[in-house]
This record gives structure tokens, C-alpha cells and sequence, in this order.
């Protein structure tokens, strides 16, 4: 089967790729000129065509003959000055993989599954917890937006074009195990790590990490800011009550066992499946857990402005695929340290 793989120079696209190989499919992508992955990405037998997927003819000429189609990229992205970026990749991107998709169609039958977000709940904020694919889409970002738009341009496709099914992938906060110890990684970094967390709460508009306006913004940054050393200490922050903070957290590979799985089955088509875990975990277990395996010091913090607690439901994806996570966030760590040893 000829598969396209949006994003399959990133961490969800890169796996995927590799498992869909290993299936015997052929695997093609479009990377954009100069991304660092694309050797690698080749080198796993990924076929990379340069353009860019707001390019409604990169995308026709990268799908071109195609069976089967994982939408997989998007920018993410929490800035302001980012969101003509995240405009044209994740509205125009996906505008242009599906207009392409259904003219592929006309001659085949194609199988497609897109990649949400849980910002489109809003995660955080939602109105009720664990939140499940009925959820209102109420994002309180750009992103978050961006997504639902998408998710609106699949549903319309997977109703007006008779030959191109389609089902939509609601992805939980997604991390490689590696990523975990790395205090300057890009999505655990500011997650776990204080010198990170300043350092994205700086750069990113107020609704980033719970703030919903300058003055909370500010209240965070000066507890915070001060917690800041050159050892780049791990960081257990609580809320006013003294209660951890939580974290809900998907190892890439189950997020790809979850996308097969949803590809593989019929009762999967026109559907939205949350990809998440059973449940969050607190990060007053999981931070030492973390100090001790990597031999570095944490630091308390307590933060009294509501940053809301994300807790997706994957009830549907377990009843009905069989989706079950197989990774928690203490396994990643104990991987993660093993293979730096």
C-alpha cells in the first residue's frame, strides 16, 4: 500500500512511519527544504518530497497514487507571532491533504486518519473531567483553534466524499522517553524543569501554562523566577490547597499502536477517538521519582492561580479499538536513563 505521512520527520510521524514499514508498506512524506530529520527519515525508508503543505501543489504531487493518508503534522505553538505559521501548516496544510485526498479518491478508494489535539476541549478548562469526544470545542488558543477547524474540514470531506473515509485521532500530551530527561526539551522541558517553564512562559502569550491574563502571568514568573539556578532543578509545583499539580502524559508508541489501530478497523470510520491515559498522574510522585533517577534536585512551588488539570477520556478508544497504554511516565524515565547509561 502507498501511505502518506504528514509529519513523518517528527516524533508521531517518524514512528509511524517506521511501523507502517515494517508492515510492508511504502511510506512517503513532504519535508520542508533544510528540516535537520529528512536524512534520517530516509534513512528509514521514508520517501521525503521537498515542498510545504500550504502549497496546495507540493501536496499534489507528494500524494499522487496514494492508498491510504495519516495527516499528521502541525505546528505547535503557543506564541503570538507564530500564528500565520500556524494558519497556513494547519488550516491551509490540512485544507490542501484532504482536497487532494478527494480528488485521489475519484480513483480509489483512501483510507485517512487526522491528528487532533486535546486543546480543542480546551484540556485544562474543561467543563468536566474525565472529558470525552463529546466535549464542546471550546479552545482558549490559537492552536487550539486551529485544530478545531480541522476537525470541522474532516467531518465535512468524511460526509460529502462517498469513496474517502476518514476518522480523527484526539492526541493527550505526546513524549518520546528521551525527552523526559532533558531540561531543555521542547514539551517536557517546560513541563517539568523550572529554568524551561520561565523561559516558555516568557515567550508565550498568557493563556500558556494556565495564565489567562498579564497579572496571573506575572504572579507565576515571580514565584518562579526565583527558583531559577544554573542546575536546571526539576520543579513540583502545587496549588493553593497544597495539592500537586498532575500531568497526563502518552508514550509515542502507544499514541502510534492507538493510530493503527483505529486505521485497521472498520467500526473506526467517521469516528473521534481521545488517545489518552487511564489516568493523570500526580506530579508530587512522578517529580522525585524523576530527581532520583537522574541524580537532580527539585524544588517546591506553590502557584495559587487556577492552571486547571487536563484528564482526557479514552473510555470510547478502549471499548471500541481495544486501545490500551502500555508505557506510564515512570517506565519512560527508567527507559530514558537506562539507554543514556
Amino acid at each position: 500500500m502507498e501511505i502518506f505521512v504528514s509529519g513523518a520527520t517528527g516524533r508521531v510521524g517518524g514512528v509511524l512511519s517506521s511501523a507502517l514499514i515494517k508492515r510492508g508498506h511504502n511510506v512517503r512524506t513532504i519535508a520542508v527544504p533544510g528540516d535537520p530529520n529528512r536524512a534520517a527519515t530516509e534513512a528509514a525508508g521514508v520517501t521525503c518530497h521537498t515542498g510545504s503543505l500550504a502549497s496546495f501543489a507540493d501536496v499534489e504531487k507528494a500524494m499522487q497514487g496514494v492508498d491510504a493518508v495519516f495527516h499528521m503534522a502541525a505546528v505547535i505553538s503557543f506564541q503570538p507571532g507564530a500564528r500565520d505559521l500556524l494558519w497556513d501548516v494547519n488550516v491551509v496544510g490540512t485544507y490542501n491533504v484532504l482536497r487532494v485526498a478527494a480528488a485521489e479518491s475519484q480513483k480509489r478508494y483512501i483510507r485517512m486518519v487526522f491528528a487532533s489535539s486535546d486543546q480543542v476541549y480546551p484540556t485544562r478548562f474543561a467543563r468536566y473531567r474525565p472529558t470525552d469526544e463529546n466535549h464542546p470545542k471550546e479552545p482558549y488558543t490559537f492552536y487550539g483553534m486551529t485544530k478545531v477547524l480541522g476537525e470541522d474540514m474532516v467531518k465535512f470531506y468524511q460526509r460529502s466524499e462517498k469513496n474517502l473515509d476518514i476518522s480523527t485521532a484526539v492526541f493527550s500530551h505526546t513524549e518520546a522517553a528521551h525527552e523526559l530527561i532533558d531540561p531543555n526539551g521542547e514539551y517536557a522541558g517546560p513541563a517539568f524543569y523550572v529554568n524551561s517553564r520561565v523561559r516558555s512562559l516568557k515567550a508565550s502569550s498568557t493563556h500558556h501554562a494556565g495564565a489567562t491574563s498579564n497579572s496571573e502571568l506575572d504572579q507565576i514568573l515571580s514565584i518562579l523566577e526565583p527558583l531559577v539556578a544554573d542546575d536546571q532543578p526539576l520543579l513540583l509545583p502545587r496549588d493553593a490547597n497544597g495539592i500537586a499539580h498532575t500531568q497526563e502524559l502518552v508514550d509515542v508508541r502507544d499514541i502510534v499502536d492507538g493510530l493503527l489501530l483505529i486505521f485497521d478497523k472498520p467500526e473506526a470510520i467517521g469516528e473521534t477517538f481521545n488517545l489518552a491515559p487511564i489516568s493523570p498522574v500526580s506530579l508530587g510522585e512522578f517529580i522525585p521519582y524523576l530527581a532520583k533517577k537522574t541524580g537532580r534536585r527539585f524544588v517546591e512551588a506553590t502557584i495559587p492561580v487556577d492552571l486547571g488539570r487536563t484528564h482526557g477520556s479514552s473510555v470510547k478508544a478502549r471499548a471500541l479499538l481495544g486501545f490500551q497504554p502500555k508505557y506510564s511516565l515512570f517506565d519512560m524515565v527508567d527507559e530514558a536513563i537506562a539507554a543514556r547509561s
